[in-house]
């Protein structure tokens, strides 16, 4: 560890790079150019999207699913008498 902490002290104590003082400029002028070159969506793409949305979301809750019957996770077979979770399951 003590080699770790000598390389890194000497690390510490190096000149800064000139051409980090210039990294923030050319950062900020890529993003620039970046987003010159994009064009955002049209509206009617976003109209297709929710109309795609719509849809499958009307088609989903319109077809019929078949009832689906859990298996009892009571660990030790069926499950007391007076637990919530058999109170509130209404007489099934």
């Amino acid at each position: 560890m003590t080699n770790i902490d000598a390389e890194l002290a000497r690390l510490r104590e190096m000149p800064v790079h000139p051409r980090l003082a210039s990294i923030d400029a050319a950062v900020l002028a890529g993003v620039a150019i970046h987003a010159a070159g994009s064009r955002p969506l049209s509206g009617t793409v976003f109209g297709m999207a929710a109309l795609a949305a719509l849809t499958i979301g009307i088609a989903g809750s319109a077809l019929p699913g078949a009832p689906v019957r859990a298996a009892s996770i009571a660990p030790f077979g069926a499950p007391p008498a007076l637990a919530p979770s058999s109170l509130l399951g209404g007489g099934e």
